[in-house]
């Protein structure tokens, strides 16, 4: 029978480089031009040795405190004599090595001309540390945990927030963060186009919100059937044109069914032949179609899920994982209603269900920096405001309209309804009603629906192609009927299209959400 041999634990280093560090220190203290860019990058904890991190909180609130220069005001320099007065004043010399550590810091090096490599080797070390820690609680909640789901999604977040560097830095002076804004503020007037968000295709929209910013939570509601769902996926097209990378989770619709929209929307062929299989063009169609599925695979990055029944968390989860794997840019939810995040619990009613959803999501949007589009229902009321229409002193959706909760209109930075006033039937318009625009202002936009390729497209899009918008809000008999011969068997996408004949894809009946 084998001895077995007895274990002994030996205490575990933890990673650090105590040269680095030193390193690090002196380059501070010898070099006026890199301390101001070292110490934005570093934090207290993030020095292993404690008389190295006492050191450099001291080097921090110099960098942090000015004098008067006359009639001036200028920065403090961090160098020998400011730090070791420092430390003094706050009785703190003794605890770091007294004056002699400190002038031995300052003769370290010869040279500060690799101040980076050391820079970057205390920080890869503190990450480190840092995810050691992480590991341990991990560990911790696995045992205690009921829920296998919360302690992955605990785990995801912090190696996440680690990877990103996001944490919570505490209160922070607002007049320090003044110049900050200010010099973006000076950015964006020399350079307007470095801060646009994402465009969406639709130019007033855009040039309202100017885009879609990472952080912010856009709510796109409208009964049921009123395209919804065709706009998102309008957008998310435009955008994944960009070369941007775009999340879309459907609890309505199959990764199929979204596919058979793009399609359409990019190649011009109807949906209903896509769906019966009977192509007028035939060979001409199947063409058009393998256009699109090129273009869709070699130049756009879209990911889909389909999971009826997915949670905010697990939306969480993949979006983390999506974006430090290929980058993320969008992240579209069809839609809010659906979701489910209870937990199991009875105790919580739908109404409070559905603001934890809305909370969920924009915490999100924030965490990511990305822009998430949440599609929502609206109430009933809105559609019997409509339908009575001027009796009630005009039939658009209010915020009040949004179903279920409140809290949708309070965490959402832009609250965007398609609405179609229930007289112009017989016509493609509707509106694109801006009710909500934290950082900016409301309107509404007229959008106009091409029904055969499941496409909204905006008063620009017709006068970009030279299409007259009033020979295409006419009664069907009038116009559509008309147009629509003409335009039977035209082989361009509706972006590149110059044609009056274009207006046949509008259409009077209601979008298909």
């Amino acid at each position: 029978m084998p001895i077995k041999k007895e274990q002994t634990s030996l205490p575990v280093t933890m990673p650090n480089s105590v040269e680095a560090e030193q390193s690090i220190l002196c380059c501070i203290m010898r070099d006026e031009a890199f301390q101001a860019e070292i110490i934005a990058k570093l934090k207290q904890e993030d020095f292993y040795q404690s008389n190295h991190a006492t050191i450099f909180a001291a080097m921090k609130e110099i960098n942090e405190q000015t004098h008067r220069s006359g009639e001036e005001s200028k920065a403090n320099t961090v160098n020998i004599a400011s730090v070791i007065d420092h430390l003094r004043r706050n009785g703190k010399l003794a605890d770091v090595g007294d004056i002699d550590y400190i002038t031995r810091l300052n003769d370290y090096l010869p040279g500060t001309a690799n101040y980076e490599e050391y820079l970057s080797i205390v920080i890869r070390a503190s990450k480190m540390r840092q995810l050691i820690r992480i590991c341990d609680d991990v560990t911790q909640k696995a045992r205690s945990y009921a829920n296998a789901e919360d302690a992955i999604t605990y785990a995801e977040e912090e190696i996440f927030n680690l990877s990103q560097g996001g944490t919570n830095g505490g209160l922070v002076s607002l007049s320090d963060e003044t110049g900050k804004a200010l010099w973006q503020i000076n950015e964006r007037f020399k350079n307007p186009g470095q801060f646009r968000g994402i465009q969406t295709g639709f130019r007033r929209f855009d040039r309202l919100t100017n885009g879609l910013h990472g952080g912010e939570l856009i709510v796109l509601a409208a009964r049921p059937g009123v395209g919804k769902s065709a706009l998102a996926m309008n957008i998310v097209e435009h955008v994944a044109k960009q070369g941007k990378t775009v999340a879309v989770f459907s609890l309505e619709m199959s990764n199929q069914q979204l596919i058979e929209r793009l399609l359409s929307s990019m190649s011009t062929v109807p949906l209903e032949f896509i769906k019966s299989g009977q192509l007028p063009g035939g060979v001409s169609d199947i063409s058009k179609l393998r256009v699109a599925q090129d273009t869709i695979c070699a130049t756009m990055s879209l990911y889909g899920n389909d999971y009826a029944n997915i949670k905010p968390s697990e939306i969480a989860s993949q979006c983390r994982r999506l974006k430090a794997q290929k980058g993320l840019d969008l992240i579209v939810i069809d839609y809010i209603q659906l979701m489910g995040d209870n937990g199991g619990s009875r105790d919580v009613n739908r109404q409070q269900e559905v603001a934890n959803i809305s909370r969920s999501l924009k915490l999100l949007a924030k965490e990511l920096n990305v822009p998430v589009i949440a599609l929502s229902q609206l109430k009933r009321d809105a559609e019997i405001r409509n339908i009575k229409g001027k009796e009630s002193g005009g039939g658009e959706p209010v915020l009040s309209d949004l179903r279920e909760s409140g809290a949708i209109e309070q965490d959402a930075d832009i609250v965007l309804f398609i609405h179609k006033e229930a007289e112009s039937a017989g016509t493609g318009k509707f509106n694109l009603i801006i009710a909500k625009h934290r950082n900016g202002e409301t309107g509404s936009i007229p959008i106009y629906w091409m029904g055969k390729i499941v496409r909204f497209v905006d008063e620009d899009y017709f006068a970009q192609h030279g299409i007259n918008v009033s020979s295409v809000s006419q009664p069907q008999s009038q116009s559509q009927t008309q147009n629509e011969s003409q335009f039977e068997g035209a082989d361009v996408a509706p972006e590149y299209a110059e044609s009056e004949d274009e207006g046949a894809f509008i259409a009077e009946d209601k979008p298909t959400e």
